[in-house]
C-alpha cells in the first residue's frame, strides 16, 4: 500500500504522516492493504473548481473522490483513486460541528477513502451503512 501525498497550498494544517496513518487504518479495516491511495491538499479555489467540473456544484466543499476504476468496491490492489481535500473549508466546518480540526480532516480522509471503495450515501440505507463504518474507524484512530 502507498499514501501518495500532495499538497498545493502552504500550510494545510495536518502532516503527511498523520494523512499516511489514517488512510492505511482505514485500509487495514477494508481489509485492502493492497491499494494506493493519492491524498492532495488544495484550497479553496480549486476545490471550487473541482466541484464545479465533475459534480456541478459551483461552490468548494469538503472533501471530494475520484476512483480509478468504474467498480472500486472490487479494487484490491493497484491505484484506487484520489481524494482532494480543503483544510480551509474543513477548517471552518469543524468549527461549525463544534469539532477539532483534527477530528473533522480524519473524518474527511476516511469518508474519502470510504467513496474510493465505492461505498455511498444516495439512499439511507448506503447512508446508514457507510457512516456506520467511517464512526467506527474514527472510534479506533482515537
Amino acid at each position: 500500500m502507498a499514501c501518495n501525498v500532495y499538497s498545493s497550498i502552504k500550510r494545510p494544517g495536518v502532516s503527511s504522516a498523520h494523512i499516511e496513518r489514517v488512510v492505511t487504518k482505514t485500509l487495514a479495516t477494508l481489509k485492502r492493504q493492497g491499494t494506493d491511495v493519492s491524498v492532495h491538499t488544495v484550497g479553496e479555489a480549486r476545490m471550487k473548481r473541482l466541484n464545479t467540473m465533475f459534480r456541478g456544484i459551483d461552490r468548494p466543499t469538503d472533501v471530494l473522490s475520484f476512483p480509478t476504476q468504474d467498480t472500486p468496491s472490487e479494487v484490491l490492489e493497484g491505484d484506487a483513486g484520489d481524494v482532494f481535500l480543503c483544510p480551509s473549508y474543513i477548517r471552518r466546518q469543524a468549527k461549525r460541528f463544534g469539532v477539532t480540526f483534527k477530528e473533522e480532516i480524519n473524518r474527511m480522509l476516511v469518508h474519502g477513502v470510504l467513496h474510493l471503495h465505492g461505498f455511498d450515501h444516495v439512499t439511507k440505507k448506503q447512508a446508514k451503512q457507510m457512516f456506520a463504518l467511517q464512526e467506527s474507524i474514527l472510534d479506533e484512530l482515537s
